[in-house]
């Protein structure tokens, strides 16, 4: 089925706890901690799939989950990293971020070249053993830190087909039958608006060695560009083909303000496309209707500054000379100079709470915000005596711990750090 549009929640692995032991064996006195570390989560990684054209896979599989890395051990025994997930995707996807309730949210990037890859959710760090917290002074630790969490987020893929050629025009002008006139495609043709409810592609062969790929997309009617029809929802599309070719109807009762509207919503989506190379092709030649209009209609095209070719799916008219055309418009459109970066792009934006913190009310208590304090009540294992007591020394260090007191913090009041929620104490 085709899709170019999914939204789904990618969950990368937590990372493995670090190991509490020590060294016990026959004849070693003093043998001290041997608690491993924990392995790293998994991530979610995209990898472009050249063989694959939507994004059909992921109408089911909505949720995708990396596995957790493993726990460490004693003699110093390193936990299993956790098996990573790769999700192959089409060249074209675009990848953002999305709220819960579906908003669109930030542009992450896009993949183009097949075997490129993107990493979308990363593991968490496995936690530390306490080999790594003995001292001089402090020979035994029983502290060992807990497994990080792994990232979790919803992400929109959107799929803009890569595609050298792209047929457009109105509902029923003839584009399926002339994709499959040129190319070895069967697409479903009907005499009807709107046989074309999902891109066609196909492969044209110009000889031996050169081929190009021709998108098919639903027809253009007025306000497409607005939501109306099938059309718009495959504008995207157009923005990635590096030729147009325009498909009149012939038959039609003015095919000359047919291709007028149609130019207008390929402008209205994005004024560039008008000015890549583009090619009119007047259809239906064999209808004794279309024949009789084609003087005028070329003449008309011709007055606007477009050569336009009057063409016959059935006969095979004019089709040699499209191929010609076209071969010579994919010419020009790779002597062009590179197209600009894409105005969407990725902003790197300075976070304040990267390295700081911020203390806020929330829910009756307080709640701490910051992802380094955050990352660090994760991995804290508050059932060990050792691992509060450095957690509460972090804290006093970071001067957290009198921020919490100025803004009123009391026996029994509730502080928030990440996913972790704790009491206030005397002894805090």
């Amino acid at each position: 089925m085709f899709a170019d549009h999914v939204r789904i929640f990618v969950s990368a692995g937590a990372g493995g706890d670090g190991a509490s032991s020590f060294r016990r064996e026959a004849h070693v006195p003093r043998g001290g901690p041997d608690g491993g570390d924990g392995g790293r989560g998994g991530d979610v990684t995209l990898v472009v799939d050249a063989g694959l054209t939507t994004l059909g896979d992921y109408l089911q599989r909505r949720h995708v989950r990396a596995r957790a890395g493993g726990r460490g051990a004693g003699r110093k025994a390193h936990g299993r990293n956790g098996q990573r997930v790769v999700l192959p995707v089409p060249p074209g996807t675009v990848v953002r971020t999305s709220g819960e309730d579906g908003t669109p949210g930030e542009w992450i990037g896009e993949l183009m070249v097949p075997g490129s890859r993107m990493v979308v959710a990363h593991g968490g760090r496995g936690g530390r053993g306490n080999v790594h917290f003995a001292t001089a002074t402090r020979r035994a630790p029983t502290h060992a830190e807990k497994g990080e969490p792994g990232e979790g987020l919803w992400i929109e893929l959107e799929l803009k087909l890569i595609a050298d050629i792209g047929l457009v025009g109105a509902p029923n002008a003839g584009k399926s039958t002339l994709l499959a006139a040129l190319t070895a495609a069967t697409p479903a043709v009907g005499a009807y608006p709107f046989t074309t409810t999902v891109p066609n592609l196909g492969v044209i062969e110009f000889d031996d060695e050169r081929r190009a790929v021709i998108a098919d997309l639903p027809g253009l009617i007025e306000g497409a560009h607005e939501g109306r029809g099938l059309g718009h929802e495959f504008l995207r599309h157009v923005e990635r083909t590096r030729v147009l070719v325009g498909v009149i109807d012939g038959a039609a009762e003015d095919p000359v303000q047919s291709w007028e509207s149609v130019a207008s919503e390929l402008g209205e989506h994005d004024p560039a496309l008008l000015q890549r190379p583009l090619t009119l092709v007047v259809t239906k030649q064999d209808l004794p209707e279309a024949s009789e209009r084609w003087p005028r209609v070329r003449t008309a095209l011709k007055a606007a500054g477009s050569q336009a070719i009057g063409v016959s799916a059935q006969r095979g008219t004019g089709l040699a000379e499209l191929r010609r055309r076209l071969a010579a418009s994919l010419a020009e459109a790779d002597a062009a100079p590179p197209v600009a970066a894409p105005a969407e792009m990725r902003i790197h934006r300075f976070d304040p709470l990267e390295a700081g913190w911020e203390v806020i009310a929330e829910g009756g208590g307080l709640r701490v915000r910051g992802r380094r304090i955050e990352s660090s009540a994760a991995r804290t294992d508050f059932t060990n005596d050792e691992s509060r007591q450095r957690f509460q020394r972090t804290l006093e260090r970071l001067g957290i711990d009198a921020e919490l007191r100025r803004r009123g913090a009391h026996d029994g009041t509730v502080v928030r750090i990440g996913g972790v929620e704790l009491e206030w104490g005397d002894e805090a």
